[in-house]
């Protein structure tokens, strides 16, 4: 069992399960679920788990949180505080909107609906990346979180870059907020914007065919999987009550962090 790769959401896995390596327990809960198989008992992965003071995740909020209390109490760190605190409250609400869309994407969306456009190592993948980018409605913050869960979702290196490239500057409200500024004039900048995000996606895809970057879902193939044919299935098939209701908030909330 050489690829280490976690089945789930392509990262490099350490937790050995079900003849694969996974990441977390979270993907470990998530493929036994999609393929409908018996869950791992817990002690039988116990002590490959990372303790949690070594995930990058708490380590880098711990550094943050030391960074921003040490500048509250030492006075020549005051202005520093007080930066990072206009900051956290003009940003708050937007790192929470990407984090809940993130949620949805992981807990809603299907592995499958995001190789299918954004996971296969083709020129029209940076488009839809692109284009995904133009429709969603997040600031520059919020939009890691939603790029995040794409990735570990099928998107390949490429579509991520171009999608985080295109959404900040070229999504909806603000190419309206430009022609309200600029008149025509911010056609060029929207315009330069895609540009830029196209070129940079297919420069990434060169990297990943030279193994440069990761290149996790190269095989991507669902040419003949219909999204649209798999909605149908999956409304028909979903009852809505107060189980399923309680289940999809708790998967969003599982799903956001």
């Amino acid at each position: 069992m050489k690829d280490k790769k976690d089945p789930i959401c392509g990262m490099k896995g350490h937790i050995k399960a079900h003849g694969h390596y996974f990441c977390s327990q979270h993907c470990v809960k998530k493929y036994e679920k999609q393929n409908k198989i018996k869950a791992i008992c817990p002690e039988c992965v116990k002590g490959q788990k990372k303790p949690f003071y070594k995930e990058r995740i708490f380590i880098v909020g711990s550094i943050a949180i030391l960074l921003f209390v040490i500048s509250y109490f030492v006075s020549f760190l005051n202005p520093l505080f007080d930066a990072l605190w206009d900051y956290l409250k003009l940003i708050w609400w937007a790192v929470l909107l990407g984090l809940g869309l993130g949620g949805v994407i992981d807990y809603f969306v299907p592995r499958e609906y995001i190789e299918k456009y954004l996971g296969r190592h083709e020129k029209k993948s940076i488009l839809y990346s692109v284009i995904f980018g133009f429709l969603m409605s997040a600031c520059s913050h919020g939009i890691l979180a939603i790029a995040i869960q794409l990735y570990k979702k099928g998107a390949n290196t490429s579509s991520v870059i171009a999608f985080l490239l295109a959404s900040p500057w070229a999504n909806i409200p603000i190419t309206i907020l430009f022609f309200g500024f600029f008149g025509i004039k911010a056609l060029l900048i929207v315009i330069s914007a895609i540009i830029i995000a196209i070129i940079t996606g297919l420069i990434y895809q060169i990297l990943e065919r030279k193994n440069i970057v990761e290149n996790k879902n190269l095989n991507s193939n669902n040419n003949h999987f219909s999204i649209l044919k798999d909605i149908k299935k999956r409304i028909k098939q979903t009852k809505l009550t107060k189980k399923t209701i309680i289940e999809s908030i708790k998967g969003t909330l599982s799903g956001s962090w």
